[in-house]
Order: structure tokens, then C-alpha cells, then sequence
């Protein structure tokens, strides 16, 4: 005669395995998501470089505060595609200007182009005329 935990050992056990994706989202996730956004509104390397820099922070609420350079992203610019996600997602969203040291001196010259490879060229150009000293003739 077998007892009832003998009875349990002899019927074979399953667990169900729920194996569909589920969107988790996190602060790095949501992070993500809004650089990407604000990429996508970036219209030149000026831009494309504030949103590189910008400082997101997303509290426990999910809600999501956004710093731009003021140097590098126009003050009176609005991130369309960063708030559509935000409002997709669901979430809050507060900007802020912020003034911090440019990567690069002279970064109005981001504004005159949208290819970084192009950038790169007058930011060296520029450069190299400020690298000359009276010793030094072309």
C-alpha cells in the first residue's frame, strides 16, 4: 500500500513555462528609448551631439527629467519624436537647459551640417588656424 506522498512521487510533475516576451521596462531601457528619440529630432551634428550628451534621469515613478546643453540643442526646439515616445510609453517628461563645458570649442559649427564627417573636417580646419604660432607659416 502506498501513502499519499508515495502516490504524488509516481505522478509525473509539470510546471508551465510562460515563454512570451514581456516588455520590462527600466530607467536604462526608457533611457534608451528617449536618447534615440532625440537623435531622431537631431538635425545636425550640433544637435546630434546634445542628445549624445544629454543628461536623462528616470525616477521609481518612471517619470523622465531630460538636461540639453544649451550650446549644442536650441532652447526654443521642441523633441517631437522624444515626447511621441515618452506619451507612448506613458511617461512624464520635464526638460531643462543645462550649461556645461562643449566637447569641442567653436560648437556653433555643428549647426552648418548634418555629417559628422564633414563637422570633423572644419572642426580640424578650425582648429589647426588657432594651432599656427608666428613661428609657424603656411
Amino acid at each position: 500500500m502506498k501513502t499519499d506522498s508515495a502516490v504524488d512521487e509516481d505522478k509525473p510533475r509539470f510546471r508551465i513555462v510562460d515563454d512570451r516576451p514581456k516588455l520590462d521596462l527600466n530607467a536604462e531601457k526608457i533611457t534608451l528609448l528617449i536618447r534615440s528619440a532625440l537623435l531622431d529630432d537631431a538635425t545636425n551634428v550640433s544637435e546630434k551631439l546634445g542628445a549624445l550628451q544629454a543628461q536623462i534621469s528616470v525616477d521609481d515613478e518612471n517619470d523622465v527629467w531630460i538636461s540639453l546643453e544649451d550650446d549644442l540643442w536650441p532652447h526654443d526646439k521642441d523633441p517631437a519624436q522624444a515626447l511621441i515616445v515618452a506619451a507612448q510609453l506613458g511617461l512624464e517628461v520635464e526638460f531643462e537647459s543645462m550649461w556645461s563645458s562643449t566637447p569641442f570649442a567653436w560648437p556653433g559649427l555643428g549647426e552648418l551640417t548634418s555629417s559628422t564627417s564633414e563637422y570633423t573636417q572644419m572642426m580640424l580646419d578650425a582648429y589647426a588656424q588657432y594651432d599656427r604660432s608666428p613661428d609657424k607659416q603656411p
